[in-house]
């Protein structure tokens, strides 16, 4: 097998053929996990650029409206509901961040795709089904991002700065800031030169630590006074409900998630998110990197990687003297 220069998980005849693929595509549908994290937006956000940059019809498709947090990444592309999804207008799907197609939340329609014949390619960086035709997959990257710029490098593809701040987005949000077990060299080389191509770090680090306005406060000053820890499993975790939610602020629990990876003395942190669609969102962080929070979510249909990983569950949250249950 021969391997991509400089990167050895991937394979070369896989980037090649990708780049075929899209040269020939006339339409093509860009997809992405649920609940989709800042690693995801910007992946899909920066391969909407090159398409819109090689003048090629493409619309981006999420299952939820896109979080106004991540407003700043969004691209003139048009972004499309489920509903919306029409197997005869593409012909040409790519999937980002996104490791088995149940976690895309559209897995009925991109069978369709592959029943039809229409070509799935999937790029990403957790332990994956390798459900494309095509399958760029390295489960070493930090990020999709990066493996999306490593692509893009590889290929010589000019990065300007709204591109260059949507990849450096997504590296700092899957490696929290450089600060977790994932972070590699080449997370920081990319750093480097996507800060060389105009990429805002200021704007990427605003929005990343946006958790001090009242409304964040009073949701953080929830979920960390319902801290619970189980010592027999050394696991601590909290729960946000849905009275304590008002729109965009559900999203604090990734920042809560986030900052909990800072304990000390404890292996595993999960939190537990209620959705107004009847379900739980399962945030899990592994943080002595021993247990595999993969595993874990793939049990459940979810996804991720060794170290952060999540999934969803129907069901919601109740009290029950010392702990939550899921009902």
């Amino acid at each position: 097998m021969q391997e991509m220069p400089g990167r050895k998980n991937i394979r070369l005849d896989e980037v090649n053929r990708f780049r075929e693929k899209l040269a020939r595509a006339e339409n093509v549908l860009l997809f992405t996990h649920r609940n989709p994290d800042i690693d995801a937006i910007g992946s899909t956000m920066a391969l909407a650029r090159y398409l819109f940059q090689s003048s090629k019809k493409h619309k981006i498709l999420l299952t939820a409206p896109l979080p106004e947090k991540f407003f700043y990444l969004r691209e003139w592309s048009e972004i499309i509901g489920l509903s919306d999804v029409d197997n005869d207008v593409f012909d040409l799907a790519v999937g980002l961040d996104c490791s088995t197609l149940d976690w895309s939340g559209a897995e009925d329609k991109l069978k369709e795709f592959q029943a039809k014949g229409i070509g799935l390619v999937n790029i990403d960086h957790h332990p994956n089904s390798s459900y494309g035709e095509i399958n760029i997959i390295d489960k070493e990257s930090p990020s999709t991002s990066l493996i999306l710029y490593e692509i893009f490098d590889f290929w010589g593809t000019p990065v300007d700065p709204k591109m260059a701040t949507e990849i450096l987005a997504g590296i700092i949000g899957d490696t929290n800031g450089f600060s977790n077990a994932a972070t590699n060299t080449e997370a920081y080389l990319a750093a480097s030169e996507l800060l060389r191509a105009g990429a805002k770090y200021n704007q990427i680090m605003k929005q990343f630590q946006q958790n001090d306005h009242n409304d964040w406060l009073r949701l953080w000053s929830k979920v960390l006074s319902r801290l619970i820890k189980n010592d027999k499993l050394n696991l601590v975790y909290s729960v946000m409900l849905n009275d304590d939610l008002r729109g965009e602020e559900s999203n604090v629990l990734d920042g809560v998630t986030n900052f909990l990876n800072n304990l000390t003395g404890v292996r595993l942190v999960m939190t537990l998110k209620e959705s107004q669609n009847g379900e739980i969102k399962v945030s899990l962080r592994s943080l002595d990197g021993q247990i595999n929070v993969a595993k874990i979510a793939n049990w459940f249909a979810g996804g991720g990687h060794r170290l952060a990983a999540g999934f969803s569950i129907k069901g919601s949250l109740e009290w029950e003297g010392k702990y939550w249950q899921v009902v």
